[in-house]
């Protein structure tokens, strides 16, 4: 048995792993099974009597690893064979793993793994075991047990510690993943076969419509296409992004209403291929191919469900004129019968699915519905709220709701988790948007509005300093630790100048009252962070750790720089393997500084907040944004978000008043007193 180390540092093997997503690693393991030519592969969970989860085991028939290439296979993070390989090795497929990062998914399950491969070596087959453990990534033991008569394929062993999978792989919506992930796939290879959990992945079974339109090309490119697959059952809704061989790189939001509608679109294009990282802010740059090509397949999709609207209508009043419930006969003769079945139709079949089943009640009441339409139009709202309530199950959830909290916590609650992701829509638009990040500023716009916001950064901490000094700073520090404060409380920069912190956020634990304090540095979107801001950055934090009144005490300081993009020598700082994503250096054994770009710390947001939002089906788009910007950060909202009457409206307002608008202070003007 031999032992190989992987090249690189623990911590950022963690962070490839994502330990936080098992759905995510036995997707991986999937494809990975799929690359290697396999044309059956098992997800199997092995369970305890009482019915947990004790052990995730994924098998394949595909040609396995060979011996004498399962060395190279573990010494290293990236690299694999698949990114210079254009096709699989035996079937000629599309390969979908180019990155040589999918081994340590499998520790997303648990905290052991081991490889059972049966793959060709130079005089037949050969068994190979490779095993690690969670805490250990890097490490791998490699035992070569010889020749076989077994079967080329492998089998991957996942156990330890997997009890808190059971509500995340014991559920339908796994299937629902795993269908529409796979759809095109199996779809394309109709060799290849994939059950969980007992169940076969059948997407062809799971769909109720789907349809495919090719594009116009974009920039010389063989031209886009665009399938749309309509679902029985629940899924996220999503706008996949895929390469010419229609294999997912990256999955959207629609950014589409289609009330009613549960469908995956998946985008094919050549040019995804290019900078396939970058996807993740197509929406922000809206003069690139790739955004032209999004921004065409939303169009296409918001006339695919206006299409599909006016069909469905259409097949529900022949459905009722079959069943002879439709409350009109024969054909309209005169423009107002035509125009008042039109209406009818649009409100009968938009309720349809609260209608009761049995005929004589759906008969009365879409003649009811009919003689309201008719008589009094203006009431069709109120009586319809009367007629069409909730459903028996919908009323029992809500009656032990309000047995256990109020309705006004239920939506006050709502509200909160809609005004986050509204605000999150707000705060791309102030970073990405083309015309806004251009006059977006630290201090009118982007300080003001985060001071009030300040769950960004994270639920655990709370705002203590904003726009202060760092002699504020020492003095909110000592008050947290209930010190007495000295006499002495001015602090200066090394240079001997004044330092101003945009925020300061703190936090302690149940565990350890020690402190834990977040400062953060805030740029303009449009500034590309370097060496000078880092400058800034080091500074503060020398000030800090130099100064004996803050270094007496137990405190645990972090401090970000953060903006839109980082020049390339700012980039290679926040990206060593030996530190975790961001964190630039240790300033001391108490001290770290992190280069942070907002993309990141808004994706960090968005996973929090998935839970809710895929709850509440909630979609924000820029109408909700702004009005949220609106009512809750009036004053500090660019004009160049606002529409034109809004606009005009403080125009006129500031001429009424006499007033002359005054002029802002750049990022750039130095700060030449201490507040503190």
């Amino acid at each position: 048995m031999d032992s190989i180390t992987l090249q690189v540092e623990q911590d950022h093997v963690e962070g490839v792993a994502r330990l936080a997503d098992p759905v995510g690693a036995v997707t991986e393991l999937i494809y990975n099974a799929l690359d290697a030519d396999a044309t059956e592969v098992t997800v199997e969970l092995e369970r305890t009597e009482l019915g947990g989860i004790s052990k995730v085991r994924v098998i394949d028939n595909g040609h396995g690893m060979p011996a004498e290439a399962s060395f190279s296979y573990f010494d290293k993070l990236g690299g694999s064979w698949k990114r210079t390989a254009l096709v699989s090795l035996q079937k000629h497929r599309a390969l979908h793993g180019r990155n040589g990062q999918g081994r340590v998914r499998a520790f997303a399950l648990g905290q052991q793994v081991r490889w059972t491969t049966v793959g060709e070596g130079l005089d037949g087959a050969v068994r190979t075991v490779i095993e690690a453990s969670r805490s250990a990534m890097r490490n791998y033991e490699i035992d070569v047990q010889g020749s076989t008569s077994q079967e080329p394929g492998t089998t991957v062993e996942v156990w330890g510690d997997v009890a808190h999978l059971d509500r995340l792989l014991n559920t339908s919506k796994v299937i629902g993943a795993l269908t529409t992930e796979f759809a095109l796939y199996l779809e394309t290879y109709p060799d290849s076969s994939i059950t969980y959990d007992g169940k076969k992945i059948d997407p062809g079974s799971a769909q109720v419509n789907s349809e495919d339109y090719v594009l116009d090309p974009v920039d010389d490119r063989p031209a886009p296409t665009l399938r749309v697959i309509e679902w029985h059952k629940s899924v996220t809704r999503e706008l996949a992004l895929c390469d010419a061989e229609r294999m997912p790189l990256i999955k959207l939001r629609p950014e589409i209403q289609a009330p009613g509608f549960i469908f995956t679109a998946y985008l094919s294009w050549k040019g995804f291929e290019d900078r396939p990282h970058d996807l993740s802010l197509v929406d922000w740059d809206e003069d690139s191919p790739a955004a032209r090509v999004v921004e065409q397949a939303r169009d296409r999709l918001r006339q695919h469900f206006r299409d599909r609207v006016d069909a469905r209508r259409q097949e529900q009043i022949r459905e009722w004129q079959r069943e002879d419930v439709y409350p009109y006969q024969g054909d309209a003769a005169e423009p107002t019968e035509v125009a008042e079945r039109e209406t009818f139709d649009t409100v009968a079949t938009t309720i349809a699915q609260h209608i009761p089943k049995n005929h004589k009640a759906k008969r009365s009441i879409l003649g009811l519905l009919k003689e309201t339409l008719a008589a009094k139009p203006d009431h069709t709202h109120e009586i319809l709220d009367r007629v069409f309530s909730l459903t028996r199950q919908e009323k029992e959830d809500l009656s032990l709701l309000l047995r256990r909290t109020s309705l006004t916590s239920l939506i006050s609650t709502s509200t909160e988790v809609t005004d986050r992701l509204d605000f999150l829509r707000a705060l791309e638009l102030l970073l990405f948007d083309p015309a806004a990040k251009k006059v977006t500023r630290e201090r009118d716009q982007l300080h003001k509005i985060l001071e009030n916001e300040a769950w960004v950064f994270g639920e655990e901490y709370s705002l203590m300093v904003s726009e202060r000094g760092l002699s504020e700073v020492l003095r909110k520090h000592l008050r947290l630790l209930r010190a007495p404060e000295p006499a002495d409380t001015h602090v200066r920069l090394p240079d001997g100048g004044v330092g101003r912190v945009d925020l300061m956020l703190s936090k302690t634990t149940v565990w350890s009252q020690r402190p834990h304090h977040l400062v953060v540095e805030l740029k303009r979107p449009n500034l590309t962070l370097g060496m000078e801001q880092f400058s800034q950055l080091v500074s503060y934090a020398t000030a800090v750790t130099q100064d004996e009144r803050f270094r007496s005490t137990d405190a645990m300081w972090d401090f970000w720089l953060i903006g839109n993009k980082l020049d390339s020598s700012l980039h290679s700082m926040a990206r060593q393997p030996n530190l975790p994503p961001g964190q630039v250096s240790f300033a001391g054994p108490t001290t770290r500084l992190w280069v942070r770009e907002w993309s990141e710390i808004l994706q960090e947001c968005k996973q929090r907040l998935h839970f809710y939002r895929s709850r509440l089906d909630y979609q924000s788009t820029d109408e909700h944004a702004l009005d949220y910007l609106v009512r809750k950060h009036a004053d500090a909202v660019p004009t160049v978000l606002l529409p034109d009457d809004e606009f005009r409206e403080e125009e006129v307002s500031t001429e009424a008043s006499g007033s002359v608008p005054q002029p802002r202070v750049s990022d750039g003007e130095a700060v030449m007193g201490d507040s503190a």
